[in-house]
């Protein structure tokens, strides 16, 4: 009895996943309204100085559509986890890496995919503090380095 009621909760992961796409649109349109940024800035023909740059306004564009592109991923891999039916194979539409039967593999598709966000944070931090470069900007990178290490690890002990 009290079974079946605990696997009625699983369908809360409708409202994250509902969650999670209203946060990749958003991130989306903040991501296109950075480039529109950045190319009416190198369209305008002033002189650009400091965070006015078009670069860093790309970076910061390019940064919100992967993460986007990161949400996209966590509310499919969420859909497909918990919201398909029993015994049920996952839809053929679904691209083969987005295929998700198990939190490990949840797990490990985020893991890839946050560490390409935080390289494209990390160029993006360092682009716009070019002129003024000091030891605080090696944080991501030491971040990205041990992160990278630990999926190396963790994939290594997976596999034998």
């Amino acid at each position: 009895m009290w079974i079946g009621v605990i696997l009625k909760f699983r369908y809360l992961a409708t409202v994250v996943v509902a969650v999670l796409l209203i946060h990749a649109v958003g991130l989306l349109a903040l991501g296109v309204f950075r480039a529109f940024e950045a190319y009416e800035l190198f369209a305008s023909g002033r002189e650009w100085a400091g965070s006015d740059r078009p670069g860093i306004r790309i970076a910061e564009s390019v940064d919100a559509l992967l993460f986007s592109l990161v949400l996209i991923v966590l509310a499919s891999g969420t859909a497909s986890l918990f919201l398909r039916p029993g015994g049920h194979e996952i839809d053929s539409r679904v691209p083969a890496w987005m295929r998700v039967e198990s939190i490990s593999e949840l797990k490990a598709l985020l893991w890839e995919a946050i560490l390409m966000v935080l390289v494209v944070a990390t160029l993006t931090s360092i682009i716009s503090h070019m002129e003024n470069l000091h030891w605080g900007l090696l944080i991501l990178p030491a971040a990205i380095l041990l992160l990278s290490l630990s999926l190396f690890l963790a994939r290594r002990a997976t596999h034998g």
